[in-house]
């Protein structure tokens, strides 16, 4: 087939929506020819929605979340809708992007992935929190134009679904919840996995923003391990805490590393297969690509019930997600229980990486993939 891939990023970039926009690129183009329709901001609309923020968070005291306008998606649907008639695709995939089929008229069958609703993430995630009311109103009705124009929504969790399906009226039969893989390019063999030895505990916190991924609860966790007489040592990668921990010599922070670079790469996977605990007790999360990493590392995720979490995260399989108001205790308790018995985190690392195999893998996201497209072409 020859299939239109079509994003607000390009799928080129690994740092696209956390690399998830050039993993399933990857997987599409294995068994396509893939056009891809990706559009930068022209000036007049960068200035317009600039000024659109500026004078929400002056006079009304609000943020704004300019992707989610109907000026910005009337905009680059149009875009794409004039690319599609000069350019013959059987298919268009369109990742995370409502914004581009909100306001298109095709007879083209288009599969639309994305991980929460706007109805969702609003008032959920901090960027997407205190927006002004009629922004609230337009995103929510641009959304919902854009899962009802998808011929079919591969949705990253069971969370997504139910909010289109209850939220949006969106028909389940035109719904696949397929699961995101690891968006990394190297995954270890079975032998090459380390399993636990005593004496070791070893965490990974990982995330771009401290305060949503739960970072003060962690500093919590770490202390309460070291009270306990644990020694642990904590990676903090992707963001710097707003806590000056430089006296700390058990907890090294990177603030940064950048999967286009084949060093930082390198780095990212010394540093998995040197971890024992991915500890993300996040605060928001539609799915979290980091449980799917953590698990093709054999590494158990300790992370909270909210959002999607539970679609990647089965207990006593691959981690354990605690309850959302569950304090740095529980989570201190689940570590030291697993330490305190070596074979049952053994078995707890075995059974992760199964369930990278079985579940969390993008190989299966793109099986799934083709599967669709392929009815749907044929039902054109």
């Amino acid at each position: 087939m020859k299939v239109g891939f079509a994003a607000r990023w390009s799928p080129l970039d690994k740092k696209s929506w956390s690399g998830t926009c050039y993993y399933s690129f990857q997987e599409i183009r294995k068994k396509n020819e893939v056009v891809i329709f990706h559009y930068k901001w022209p000036w007049h609309l960068r200035e317009w929605l600039t000024m659109q923020k500026s004078l929400n968070r002056r006079l009304l005291k609000k943020n704004t979340s300019v992707e989610f306008l109907k000026k910005y998606a009337r905009y680059f649907s149009r875009q794409l809708q004039k690319d599609l008639e000069k350019t013959h695709v059987d298919l268009l995939f369109v990742s995370a992007s409502p914004q581009l089929i909100a306001y298109l008229k095709t007879t083209i069958p288009i599969i639309f992935m994305i991980d929460a609703t706007f109805q969702q993430i609003q008032g959920y995630y901090p960027y997407f929190s205190n927006l002004a009311g009629y922004n609230i109103r337009q995103g929510i009705e641009l959304d919902k134009m854009a899962f009802k124009n998808a011929t079919h929504c591969m949705l990253a969790s069971e969370w997504s679904k139910n909010s289109a399906v209850n939220d949006y009226g969106i028909d389940e039969n035109k719904i696949s919840v397929v699961l995101c893989g690891a968006n990394m390019d190297f995954i270890p063999r079975h032998e090459e996995l380390m399993t636990y030895a005593p004496g070791r505990c070893r965490l990974l916190f990982l995330g771009t923003e401290w305060e949503r991924k739960g970072g003060n609860i962690v500093l919590e966790i770490f202390s309460l391990l070291k009270q306990k007489g644990i020694d642990p040592h904590l990676h903090i990668i992707g963001c710097v805490p707003p806590h000056d921990l430089s006296e700390e010599e058990n907890i090294t922070i990177i603030p940064f590393l950048d999967k286009n670079k084949a060093e930082d790469c390198l780095q990212f996977q010394k540093i998995f297969q040197q971890t024992d605990f991915l500890l993300l007790p996040t605060r928001a999360e539609c799915a979290g690509i980091a449980f799917s990493e953590a698990s093709a590392y054999g590494i158990p995720s300790v992370t909270s019930d909210t959002g999607g979490v539970t679609s990647y995260i089965k207990e006593g399989i691959n981690g354990y997600a605690l309850s959302f108001t569950a304090g740095p205790g529980a989570y201190a308790e689940i570590i030291l229980k697993l330490i305190a018995d070596q074979l049952l985190l053994n078995d707890l690392k075995a059974s992760s990486r199964q369930y990278y195999d079985s579940k969390l893998n993008w190989a299966l996201w793109g099986k799934r993939f083709q599967e669709i497209s392929e009815i749907l072409v044929k039902l054109k």
